[in-house]
């Protein structure tokens, strides 16, 4: 995959993305899938188990939230390698949608462009993978030791057989700390997928601001190497086609990025109002902020509040970035052009008047104020609880 190379590298260390080069039925493709099949069955035995300890074995209000906010992300996880996994051809042809002669950069200006949207992915995937691998690493092995000396577990301390052998719960332990940061790295990698098409798609959109900013410059030189007005129309109509060929690309590979992820990012946004809410309730019971388990619980109330957030906050970003293209075609110089060629640039101004916006499961837009929405309701739900 060319484009967020952070992100599918997570995937692939994971077991949940086999690298497309590989060729089918080579020995790293069924060695991969195999692999694949021992870490998608070691993460739904985790949610099996979860749920089994939750339900069952929990014994007072407190234990419960607790352990079902755990249980919602580690089913979310769950939810979106099974996504990925149906999903696959499509994101596999979002991926190749970007090597489109339109949309490679065509000059010095527009790899810039380019090269700060990617940088600025990467960035975001690091930072999220920094803060959900600590949030992981407080809640395992950070207190492996005492886990070790106390015979207690991470999250989930029901089992289906005895663990007074140490050769039994050591394994057990091992089980959850590894599937803990298993789901730590998957959540990252695939939080930072969406937002990381988003921001994609506003690299396109950038790039076609500055095809726009050029174009009377693009048009005069056409102009001195027409030979005839024939001539001359001709490359006229070849860079205005190019123009609005490429706005009307960039329009459908954003329909197509929301259609690939809608289902899944309103799955995400239902657990995760339900884990805030009963993440502030467990902090607003905890009588000391001085040790693991608060900072545990305090990284984890971010993680799950970076997910929403860089989903409204991208989201709120390319509709702003469409906008644009009107603005930047309004800016140009049109004293230089001809009626025709302005006749042209106003259906890409009109189509620019009706913004891309992203949403989830068509029924939340993306935006700041859908985050604050969200906040809002977890918030309710917490006097609920509180209450």
């Amino acid at each position: 995959m060319h484009i967020l190379p952070v992100s599918f590298a997570l995937f692939t260390y994971t077991g949940y993305w086999r690298p497309v080069h590989f060729p089918v039925n080579s020995w790293k493709y069924w060695l991969y899938n195999l692999y694949s099949v021992c870490m998608f069955t070691l993460l739904q035995l985790f949610v099996f188990y979860g749920i089994v300890d939750t339900f069952v074995a929990s014994t007072s209000l407190q234990e419960f939230i607790d352990k079902c906010s755990l249980l919602l992300s580690c089913f979310g996880v769950s939810c979106k390698i099974v996504h990925l996994f149906i999903r696959r051809e499509k994101i596999i042809e979002l991926d190749k949608m970007l090597l489109k002669d339109n949309c490679i950069p065509r000059d010095i200006e527009e790899r810039l462009i380019k090269q700060k949207f990617d940088r600025h992915a990467r960035q975001i995937t690091i930072a999220c993978e920094i803060l959900n691998e600590s949030c992981a690493m407080c809640a395992t092995f950070v207190q492996f030791y005492i886990f070790l000396k106390t015979r207690t577990l991470p999250v989930y301390n029901w089992a289906p057989f005895d663990l007074s052998s140490i050769y039994v719960f050591l394994p057990m332990l091992i089980f959850q700390c590894v599937v803990l940061c298993l789901c730590a790295n998957c959540s990252v990698a695939h939080e930072t997928l969406i937002s990381g098409m988003m921001i994609q798609t506003c690299a396109q959109f950038e790039i076609l601001c500055h095809r726009a900013h050029i174009l009377p410059a693009l048009l005069t030189e056409a102009e001195k190497n027409s030979q005839s007005d024939e001539d001359l129309i001709v490359r006229e109509k070849t860079i205005i086609r190019d123009l609005i060929y490429h706005h009307i690309y960039i329009y459908k590979f954003a329909r197509m990025v929301n259609a690939v992820f809608t289902v899944i990012m309103f799955v995400q946004f239902s657990l995760i109002s339900l884990v805030l809410c009963m993440s502030v309730y467990t902090l607003s019971t905890m009588t000391s902020l001085f040790n693991l388990d608060f900072a545990y619980i305090f990284s984890y109330l971010c993680s799950m509040l970076t997910q929403i957030f860089l989903y409204c906050w991208y989201g709120n970003e390319l509709t702003l970035k469409s906008t644009d293209v009107g603005t930047a075609i309004y800016e140009m110089d049109w004293t230089t052009l001809r009626v025709r060629v302005m006749k042209d640039l106003m259906i890409i101004m009109v189509r620019a008047g009706k913004p891309v916006k992203m949403s989830s499961g068509y029924l939340v837009t993306l935006t700041t104020e859908s985050f604050m929405n969200i906040l809002k309701l977890s918030y309710s739900a917490y006097n609920f609880l509180k209450g």
